[in-house]
């Protein structure tokens, strides 16, 4: 993609040039795809989780395959979080490691990571995603670090709230977070500031809402977006 171009548009636009956005439904709002599953969960009446589901997908991934573009949304956040002053930026897994990569360059500060581990694979029969578990053990939090928490996409803020606890754990200061995309539709998390490039709404369902039901029944749905990224591609209209 050209540089130029990149700098000249609105970062939603980057994203759909980089080949990062699904839609399951044309500008018509004729569903002709299949829908995707969040890695949000909510609890059924039985006490089992079950992932939210969706017609829209951000594949920020594909905006990471294009250097241009990664840094563009990276100097975007980091402007928008200099203000902030932290110590340390810690990305997210694994959405947010390269992003944080280049913000923490612009912003000058220390970097760090949290890692994933899977403690139980995905169930579609269960209509469940896989189940994994943070840490963060590669680099040192500080007593009284100021740290931002760096994702890729941001909406359920299940991975923040986990990180949030690991910071805290380890002595840090959480004081915000930052993000390429935020379908949330908050501007805050608790009391801390979220920033964002792109501030978008995307609806999402319970897998037993009229809206969804029928098409999860079909098994018109796909578990894993990103591992099945071009037959759903294939599937959008022009």
């Amino acid at each position: 993609m050209d540089a130029k171009k990149i700098m000249e548009t609105d970062p939603l636009v980057v994203l759909k040039n980089c080949d990062g956005y699904y839609s399951a439904k044309n500008k018509d709002g004729k569903i002709t795809g299949p829908l995707v599953a969040y890695a949000g969960t909510y609890e059924t009446e039985s006490q089992q989780k079950k992932n939210y589901v969706g017609f829209e997908y951000f594949n920020f991934a594909k905006a990471e395959e294009n250097p241009e573009a990664l840094d563009y949304f990276a100097r975007s956040l980091a402007g928008k979080l200099k203000d902030l002053q932290p110590d340390m930026i810690i990305g997210a897994a694994m959405g947010g490691l390269f992003l944080s990569c280049l913000v923490a360059k612009h912003l000058g500060c220390r970097l760090g990571f949290a890692e994933k581990k899977i403690v139980k694979v995905a169930d579609p029969t269960q209509g469940l995603k896989e189940i994994s578990e943070l840490i963060i053990e590669r680099h040192e939090i500080k007593a009284g670090d100021k740290i931002i928490i760096i994702e890729d996409v941001v909406n359920n803020y299940s991975t923040t709230q986990k990180m949030q606890e690991l910071i805290r754990e380890k002595g840090g200061e959480f004081i915000g977070i930052g993000c390429a995309i935020n379908r949330s539709g908050k501007s805050f998390y608790e009391e801390s500031p979220v920033e964002s490039v792109c501030f978008v709404t995307a609806q999402q369902f319970r897998q037993n809402d009229p809206a969804v039901s029928q098409l999860i029944a079909e098994d018109k749905i796909v578990w894993k977006a990103k591992q099945n990224w071009p037959e759903l591609k294939a599937t959008m209209e022009d």
